[in-house]
């Protein structure tokens, strides 16, 4: 069995209110090492600015400056000096950590002089320029939405028309902030696999309209004249929901995709796999079967199911990119053409206690095993919900004397999964007015879980090892 721990790089303890890639960083790392961890999954760091949400980006490939350490920088002679702004905060305030960084990052793009590991960024990351370019646009015309632009702008991609030259300072400044972002993160995770802990990344199936993917390859998503899409993504009614759920997201035109080899799908999971040791893929069984809604409708109650080339895509992709670690995000209710796609290339899939019925738990194996993911109840506040005599079967089930909460990570941590991730919040036992997000709902408390203090960290890292090693038969 290999293990590891959930901890999202926002909710890092930092000098500078949210997590990055600075002294705390480094630590956690170590940390990790310690106590026996094997894996750090983090989720998307793409740049959001929709309702900070990791899963609605702007760009699959960009990473968030609001991750930059800015300490480095003073280090590279950038910055004279920073000061500490909402250290120890236990949430990140997005819009305020956003506009203190991005004021010291301008800093240091006047004081930047171009060298040759810069150019040679460039030279190996050509998504690095459209993304200026999207940018850039973006802020001229006030908003992400690529398809509300000015024509030159909208059109950019297929006619060229705009002389670049007047906005030269706009597009090198967000190409300095993505050679600082990977410089970073390169270096971190260089560090972090020296101390034996791989990288879980994580990647969304779909894309956002509002994202440079889009602008630039509309061909690859059903999209009118205008540039919207014609049919969007979502999950069919189900138990939860009696009209489902409304993404919103341009569905793929796979027909223009298996014509290109899947380049876009190529490029994509080819990027994840060089910035990560293991991506996660969520909504996997997407590849398979997917839900679609015109767009004239409001609620996915109208969606009807269709079906992608899944086969087709994987021999091309495994053939193109060779021996990469997937994992398949395959949660709720599938039809067994999904589980034959995702055993057919022999990929891992995800299992979550929460979800799971006593009976259940004696049958894992190959596959990532959690007490539950960021999208759910903390263990402490999923046991406050449950009835006494669910309580009561978990004890003599577990038949130790552990608090419940322990009890479950205990037992995740000495089952039969072939892997085991522990969310940070569970080991550091908090309610669920942490709880890090609650999916549909759009609120101010989503996404801004953060631990403060590196102590904090230890202390959580300190329960996992303690649970990791104690021999169950002595409970």
């Amino acid at each position: 069995m290999k293990v590891g721990v959930l901890f999202p790089l926002s909710s890092f303890p930092s000098d500078f209110g949210i997590g990055d890639f600075g002294k705390n960083a480094y630590q956690t790392i170590d940390l990790l090492k310690q106590n026996g961890a094997d894996y750090l999954q983090i989720l998307p760091f793409h740049p959001s600015y929709q309702a900070n949400s990791p899963y609605r980006a702007i760009s699959t490939y960009a990473g968030d400056e609001i991750y930059i350490d800015l300490n480095q920088l003073v280090d590279m002679n950038l910055l004279d000096e920073v000061e500490l702004f909402l250290s120890d905060s236990n949430i990140v305030y997005y819009d305020k950590v956003r506009e203190f960084k991005h004021k010291y990052l301008l800093k240091a793009y006047k004081n930047f002089k171009e060298n040759d590991e810069y150019q040679e960024f460039l030279k190996m990351s050509p998504w690095v320029l459209n993304y200026a370019i999207f940018c850039t646009f973006a802020s001229i015309n006030g908003t992400f939405d690529w398809a509300s632009w000015k024509d030159e702008h909208k059109y950019y991609p297929k006619y060229y028309q705009v002389n670049l030259e007047q906005y030269q300072d706009e597009i090198g400044y967000y190409q300095f902030v993505q050679y600082i972002f990977y410089k970073q993160w390169f270096a971190l995770k260089k560090y972090a696999n020296k101390k034996g802990i791989k990288i879980i990344g994580d990647m969304p199936f779909y894309v956002d309209h509002g994202s440079v993917e889009v602008w630039i390859d509309n061909c690859s998503f059903l999209l009118d004249e205008d540039g919207y899409p014609t049919d969007v993504a979502g999950v069919p009614p189900d138990y939860f929901s009696e009209t489902g759920q409304y993404w919103g997201n341009p569905i793929y035109d796979w027909d223009y995709l298996k014509e290109h080899d899947f380049d876009f799908w190529i490029n994509r999971i080819g990027w994840a796999s060089k910035i990560f040791d293991i991506t996660r893929i969520d909504h996997f069984r997407a590849f398979d079967s997917y839900w679609d809604i015109p767009s004239n409708f409001t609620t996915a109650a109208n969606g009807y199911w269709r079906y992608a080339p899944g086969y087709e895509l994987f021999d091309c992709l495994y053939d193109k990119l060779g021996d990469i670690e997937l994992v398949a995000e395959d949660l709720g209710y599938l039809r067994k053409e999904v589980v034959e796609l995702k055993d057919h290339y022999g990929l891992k899939g995800m299992k979550v206690f929460q979800f799971m019925s006593i009976d259940e738990l004696e049958e894992l194996g190959e596959c990532f095993f959690y007490p539950g993911t960021h999208d759910n109840e903390t263990l402490k506040g999923w046991i406050e919900g449950l009835d006494d005599y669910q309580v009561e079967s978990y004890r003599n089930y577990f038949k130790n004397n552990l608090p419940l909460n322990q009890a479950i990570i205990s037992y995740c941590l000495h089952s039969n999964a072939s892997d085991v991730i522990i969310p940070i919040w569970d080991l550091l036992e908090v309610n669920n007015d942490q709880r890090f997000n609650v999916p549909g709902e759009v609120n101010d408390i989503n996404w801004t879980y953060r631990v403060p203090e590196i102590d904090l960290v230890k202390k959580g890292l300190d329960l996992f090892f303690k649970l990791r090693k104690e021999d169950q038969d002595e409970f």
